[in-house]
């Protein structure tokens, strides 16, 4: 193993648990993501969508 990749592993390693990180990012996109659905799902129904209504 390339000594960079060794250090990036060890300095990831020596981090502590990234579980919860990741759990907790992942939860957050998943929010993020249904939140948007959400919007999306409410726009009128005049057949015009317009970015406002996405974002």
């Amino acid at each position: 193993m390339p000594a960079f990749v060794e250090m990036i592993v060890q300095k990831i390693a020596e981090a502590g648990p990234i579980e919860n990180s990741v759990s907790d990012f992942i939860a957050g996109v998943l929010e993020n993501t249904a939140n948007k659905l959400s919007r999306f799902e409410q726009r009128p129904e005049d057949g015009e969508t317009t970015i406002e209504n996405i974002a």
